[in-house]
């Protein structure tokens, strides 16, 4: 059995750019099976299905129909003729998405279209009363897999400013003004190894679904600034329909008669797959064995499971873990 190798990191270079080195695409989503880049999500493609649109997709942050955004028609003046085609293309595929995959090829192109050089979205879950909890779902565009991978292992969804504020900034956060806020320690740690790997000025956006306790985000970081912002309004009207297909595609445990197991238990039921011990599995994630222990008897319990062998089971037959 492979042993667990350290993973080191080069924080800059020249241009400011993180460099892509150390962890692979493999290894990032073992650890943090949550995040999905566009092999994974190709390769589940084929076992989504296509759901229909439920009037609770498009439930704001009081549970209740909202009106759609306004159409972004003086940001679209401002295009030049090329500019407004690859615009006209964004919005026939987002009218078209049904899936996950559908919403990763569509902000595939906006990198294209928006001047920046780093993009992500996914789901986050939070409590009710608006603090994050996790997430359920990152779908990685071109973010540096070094870069999510420290920001997991260091838990910096805690202390993320812009994911803190998220529920309560929507529609949009511009990560200056919200940077330039922060004040714990914590908080500038983080900041300062954002901007190691390049991630000095950018976007967020989203949309809050109060009732089911989630939160779409769309993060476009990089490039120019001020392009970047430009695109606020396109990417604003775009995303009711990102959250629209995506809280829709996501099918938690709870939905197939089990209870949802949180990112490092799945983390945790991975090693166990593979047939790593709690004392293994301490060492490869990095936190002590009791907190392994911890882990497993909460997977014991919501999978109701009395053996490790069985929990593994259970999961594979419900579509919780990966079965290649």
């Amino acid at each position: 059995m492979a042993q667990a190798k350290r993973v080191e990191y080069r924080r800059t270079i020249p241009d400011g750019l993180p460099v892509a080195c150390g962890v692979s695409e493999g290894l990032l989503h073992r650890k943090f099976p949550f995040i999905q880049s566009g092999s994974k999500l190709a390769h589940a493609s084929h076992r989504r299905e296509r759901v229909e649109r439920r009037p609770s997709d498009f439930s704001g942050l009081h549970g209740t129909h909202e009106p759609p955004p306004p159409f972004p028609s003086k940001m679209l003046s401002d295009l030049t003729k090329a500019e407004l085609v690859q615009v006209l293309e964004i919005l026939h595929y987002t009218m078209e998405a049904k899936t996950g995959e559908d919403v990763h090829r569509i902000l595939q192109l906006l990198q294209e279209a928006v001047p920046c050089t780093r993009v992500i979205g996914g789901i986050a879950e939070y409590t009710p009363t608006g603090d994050f909890k996790e997430f359920s779902r990152v779908l990685n565009v071109s973010y540096s897999n070094d870069w999510l991978y420290a920001y997991c292992k260091n838990e910096y969804a805690a202390v993320d400013p812009v994911l803190l504020h998220l529920p309560t900034s929507l529609p949009t956060l511009i990560w200056k003004q919200t940077f330039a806020a922060a004040t714990s320690p914590r908080q500038l740690e983080f900041i300062e190894e954002a901007c190691a790997f390049g991630l000095t000025n950018g976007i967020t956006t989203g949309k809050l679904d109060r009732k089911r306790g989630v939160a779409t985000f769309f993060s476009f970081a990089g490039g120019d600034a001020n392009g970047t912002v430009r695109y606020k309004d396109l990417i604003e009207y775009l995303v009711p329909h990102f959250h629209r297909v995506l809280t829709a595609n996501t099918h938690t445990p709870l939905s197939e008669g089990t209870k949802g197991l949180s990112p490092r238990e799945i983390t945790v039921l991975l090693w166990m797959k593979e047939g790593k011990t709690n004392w293994e599995i301490a060492h490869i994630v990095g936190v002590s064995e009791r907190t392994v222990r911890f882990h497993v008897e909460s997977i014991f319990v919501k999978l109701n499971a009395s053996s490790r062998a069985q929990a593994v089971a259970v999961a594979l037959e419900h579509g919780l873990l990966p079965t290649d």
